[in-house]
Formats: C-alpha cells, sequence, structure tokens
C-alpha cells in the first residue's frame, strides 16, 4: 500500500522526534558533565524551544491524521503535555525554581522520547513481543544514564561518597536493578529519584523474563514435533 504524504510527514516527524530527544540528552549531559552554568548560551533555549515545537508538530499532525481526533486526543493527552517548552515559559517569566526543579522540568521532553523509539523500533521489526522488549531495554537504559547525570548533578558536592560521574553511574546500575547499593542520596531529591529508579526496574526488568519464556515456547513445538517424527 502506498504511502500518503500525511503519513510520509508522520513517519519523517516521528525521525525529529527521536534526534531531538537524543539533543536534550546530549544538551544536559554537557552541561551537567562539564559544570557549565544552565542557560549560559542562547542557543540552549532556543535548541530547546524549537525541539518542543517539533514535538507539538508532531502531535497535532497525528491528531490530523486520526479518523477519532478526540478518542486520540485524550488516549495521546500526555505526550501533548510533555511536549510544552515549560523551560522557555519558566525562564520567561522570571521564576526561580529549586535545582532540582529545574533539572526535572528540563527533562519532561525526554518522555516523549520514549514514544519515538518504540515507533521507530516498529518499522524494524513486525514482531510486538520484540518490540516491546527492544523498546523497553533502550528505555531502561536511557532511564538509567538520565538518572546517573541528574544524581551526579544533585549530590555533587554535598555527597562525600560521589567524588565522580562514575561513582553516580555505579548508584544507578545498582538501583536499577534493585540489587542495592553502598552510595546513598543525602539530598531530598536524591532520594526521591533512588525510590523512582527502583520502581523503574521493578517494572521493567520483568519484560525480560517475558520476552525469554516467549522465545523458548515458541520454538518448543518445533523442536517436540521433530524429536518425535
Amino acid at each position: 500500500m502506498p504511502r500518503t504524504p500525511l503519513t510520509n510527514l508522520e513517519r519523517l516527524l516521528n525521525i525529529l522526534v527521536l534526534l531531538g530527544s537524543v539533543a536534550i540528552l546530549i544538551m544536559l549531559s554537557v552541561e551537567i558533565l562539564n559544570d557549565i552554568p544552565p542557560y549560559d548560551d542562547n542557543f540552549v533555549l532556543k535548541a530547546q524551544f524549537w525541539i518542543c515545537m517539533i514535538f507539538l508538530a508532531d502531535f497535532f499532525v497525528r491528531l490530523y491524521g486520526s479518523p477519532h481526533r478526540w478518542r486520540f486526543f485524550f488516549r495521546n493527552i500526555l505526550f501533548f503535555l510533555v511536549s510544552i517548552p515549560y523551560v522557555n515559559i519558566f525562564y520567561a517569566s522570571d521564576l526561580h525554581l529549586s535545582h532540582g526543579a529545574e533539572l526535572a522540568i528540563r527533562a519532561i521532553p525526554l518522555v516523549r522520547g520514549g514514544y519515538g523509539v518504540a515507533v521507530v523500533i516498529g518499522w524494524m521489526t513486525r514482531s510486538r513481543i520484540t518490540n516491546l522488549f527492544v523498546t523497553y531495554t533502550t528505555t531502561l537504559f536511557a532511564v538509567t544514564y538520565f538518572a546517573s547525570i541528574i544524581f551526579y548533578s544533585l549530590e555533587k558536592g554535598v555527597n562525600p561518597l560521589i567524588t565522580k560521574y562514575w561513582d553516580a553511574v555505579w548508584w544507578a546500575c545498582m538501583n536499577v536493578t534493585t540489587v542495592g547499593c553502598n552510595i546513598f542520596a543525602v539530598t531530598p531529591a536524591g532520594q526521591i529519584l533512588s525510590i523512582l529508579l527502583a520502581a523503574a526496574g521493578m517494572m521493567m526488568f520483568p519484560i525480560f523474563t517475558a520476552y525469554i519464556t516467549t522465545r523458548f515456547q515458541s520454538r518448543r513445538p518445533a523442536s517436540v514435533s521433530h524429536a518425535s517424527s
């Protein structure tokens, strides 16, 4: 079935959504790991604004192409809310936020990137199980990495156990696997992040078990019938 101009536009926008999410993550990483003051360069604000505009354009194009627009809107309202350029709104309003709140607001658009990952992976495989597994695996790695840089930004200088970035990486890996870590958060925001990261790990890791079980069961009948013959 030939693709219509609208679906081609949706495809292009979804790629831009994914690239925009990666760009936001890179900008955050560079600022935090190099101790660059937030918004020291207007480029960051402009980039964040236009990336959010791409997110909103993607949402409204899909809304326009949906046969049930109100149903689409209410089912995908989260994607609309996380596409709003809150950073630019707060900056223009000259509101003073805590360091933890500022980081959380700047990270909101990254939620939108998760949907972009799922769609792009869906183009590569027709297996829903494989699609779900790869999407969750990618999301888990992204969440772990993002939590590590946020934790490092929150805890460095106030937590004697955090002396370098790799301490935060170790903390994130141990918490997401729910094994536990010898590094404990001392800031309230860091403590909340520890709980959220462990909860994310508890929700995502069962996907690995489900994927392996499904793969094993799908191959078992063929092997059994081959043995009986």
